[in-house]
């Protein structure tokens, strides 16, 4: 028997940190898919995107109460808070990518569409891992090539999309371009840090 069994044996689990990770991963896939809809339909994303990201909020204040008071948690503590936090990352950067293209006046380019396409599957790709951690973590892991893909694809499309403005010869457009493209990178990059502690949560766990 493990050492981790033999603990939970006289220190039972009385969190259920799975449950609560689950969810914050699919409100944060709620998120990202609030923007994406957004960008194709229009309206009033702002609304949406708040409703998702309050309860997001109360999730993470609730993992992290729980955090606290345990004894003891299925996996590393530390990397419960950093998956935590690092999704809670991805949520401010997709908000902030609606509030600067509402408040700078910007459309959606090719290239906006593409990268929040990329960040949609990925997130979307990470939901269902961390779904799949509690009872079938080998399951997750096959997602985990799937989610850095997405991110290695956004990361080029920044860049090609980066190059092509400031070849354009309007530096002030450039600027304010970036700063969109530079909040759908960021939540991407988030994204992707979150990858890499829940690989490391399932290499625990298998």
């Amino acid at each position: 028997m493990s050492n981790r069994s033999i603990l939970d044996r006289f220190f039972p689990v009385k969190y259920d940190f799975f449950l609560l990770l689950s969810r914050q991963a699919e409100l944060n896939s709620l998120v990202v898919g609030a923007l994406s809809d957004w960008l194709k339909n229009g309206g009033d994303g702002k609304a949406l995107l708040e409703k998702y990201r309050a309860e997001t909020d109360n999730v993470r204040m609730e993992l992290e109460k729980n955090l606290v008071a345990a004894f003891s948690t299925p996996f590393e503590r530390g990397d419960i808070y950093l998956l935590s936090v690092d999704m809670h990352k991805v949520n401010d950067y997709t908000m902030s990518t609606y509030l600067s293209m509402t408040d700078f006046g910007v459309c959606a380019d090719p290239a906006i569409n593409r990268m929040v396409a990329q960040l949609k599957d990925g997130a979307d790709l990470f939901r269902d891992a961390v779904a799949d951690i509690c009872k079938h973590p080998a399951h997750a892991e096959e997602r985990i090539p799937g989610m850095r893909s997405s991110h290695t694809e956004i990361e080029q499309i920044y860049r090609d999309a980066m190059a092509e403005l400031f070849a354009g010869g309007d530096p002030m457009h450039a600027l304010v371009l970036r700063e969109v493209y530079h909040h759908i990178k960021d939540a991407s990059a988030n994204l992707n840090y979150s990858v890499d502690t829940l690989h490391r949560i399932i290499v625990e766990l298998t």
